[in-house]
């Protein structure tokens, strides 16, 4: 294989860091075989390519490997109510790749065939929100969730066998959806170290001081979920929101023993006031029905105000 990458002009290896054997072999016969596939492929890969982290597609009749990944498609709701999934998760199991997920519907059934009433044909803002809600449920997580990719990536709209997909495109254009925006946001702002967030009504600090992982208050408060995390590298304080609320919600954000003052910088995605989210698609004859909002705060003392739309994804970015 190495002539081979060499002569089609690449000298040096692949930095490959994860390989999955298999795919959904939870379907059909492939639970069966799948049981001495993955030892006898495992077994051999792993003591050949040591620095390789290999991947299987379900734990049911195999021991325990180094991850699994997790496939799931469904409606708003069920990313929504499953934001707490990953802290349950024994810590001491594999570790997870939620290799596959996205909102298909937005009526909250389970609908698979793409020609039923209710299935999505591009993704939606609402859509999107409830996508980023699970994500923040994922870096909450990253101790085990070595993460999340949403998924189809690309539909030719001339030729589509699943609907909804991250990017849209024919042959003059190419859209990005909503969901992509949503990812992109929380792609280009990954700190490396998360911290203890928690959130409380009318300042009831009494309530703050008892708030304890997993409850009310902790990454979720009523309907706004959130996510706070430092960027050492680039020495910046980062915050990610996704309100699911049909009102507006006023957070007051202060920085624990921190004084800073300086200008941060406010992205959002949403559907605009008054508008119902399932509505906002980015499509080919509307491709920037939705658009990342940028704009700037300022932090005096480590506090600062943030308006988080009705279903919108926000993320703040404030440099320490």
């Amino acid at each position: 294989m190495g002539a081979l990458r060499a002569s089609i002009g690449r000298q040096e290896p692949f930095n490959i860091k994860y390989v999955e054997i298999g795919n959904e072999d939870w379907l059909g016969l492939g639970l069966i075989t799948y049981s001495y596939r993955w030892p006898a492929y495992y077994n051999a890969l792993s003591k050949r390519y040591p620095n390789i982290t290999f991947i299987a597609t379900t734990t049911t009749f195999i021991r325990s490997p180094p991850v699994t990944d997790d496939h799931h498609y469904r409606g708003p709701l069920y990313f929504i109510e499953n934001f707490r999934h990953y802290e349950k998760l024994s810590r001491s199991g594999p570790n997870v790749l939620i290799g596959e997920f996205s909102v298909d519907n937005n009526d909250d059934l389970e609908i698979k065939n793409s020609s039923q009433f209710g299935r999505l044909q591009y993704p939606s803002i609402k859509s999107a929100v409830a996508e980023s809600v699970y994500r923040i449920g994922f870096e909450r997580n990253s101790d085990i969730v070595i993460g999340g990719c949403y998924a189809p990536v690309l539909q030719n709209i001339n030729n589509t066998q699943w609907t909804p997909n991250f990017i849209l495109f024919n042959a003059s254009l190419v859209v990005k959806s909503t969901s992509y925006l949503a990812q992109q946001m929380f792609g280009q702002h990954v700190g490396n170290i998360v911290l203890n967030s928690t959130a409380y009504k009318n300042n009831n600090k009494k309530k703050q001081q008892n708030v304890h992982k997993g409850e009310e208050g902790d990454g979720k408060l009523d309907k706004l979920y959130f996510i706070a995390t430092k960027d050492t590298k680039n020495n910046t304080f980062i915050i990610k929101f996704a309100n699911v609320d049909s009102k507006d919600i006023l957070v007051n954000t202060q920085i624990k023993k921190s004084s800073i003052s300086s200008d941060g910088i406010v992205y959002t995605l949403s559907a605009g006031s008054g508008v119902d989210p399932s509505t906002i698609q980015n499509t080919l004859s509307n491709p920037n029905a939705a658009s990342i909002i940028t704009s700037s705060i300022f932090v005096i003392n480590g506090t600062c105000s943030i308006t988080v739309p009705s279903w919108s994804v926000v993320v703040v970015t404030i440099p320490l």
